[in-house]
């Protein structure tokens, strides 16, 4: 099985430290970073772009978050994603 090394949030320190915190500004949520976010811990400019697209097409925009949600659940499906 393949492993790839991470550095969870209580680690973090530096830019990835701020991406984390971002994260959790745009979720509202304290709990630590899901797993497919840590997988691109070892490249914090990776995180930041993930956490902006992420909040670009969850959290603004006029159509309803539930809505969004589903739309992004049903496109995961299609894809064979579990996330």
């Amino acid at each position: 099985m393949p492993f790839i090394r991470t550095i969870p949030p209580r680690q973090a320190r530096g830019a990835l430290r701020e991406a984390y915190g971002t994260l959790r500004g745009v979720t509202g949520v304290a709990a630590p970073a899901a797993g497919i976010v840590q997988l691109f811990s070892l490249h914090p400019a990776a995180v930041r772009r993930m956490v902006r697209s992420w909040q670009l097409s969850m959290w603004t925009g006029g159509a309803p978050r539930a809505l969004r949600e589903t739309l992004a659940a049903a496109v995961s499906r299609l894809n064979s994603c579990h996330y």
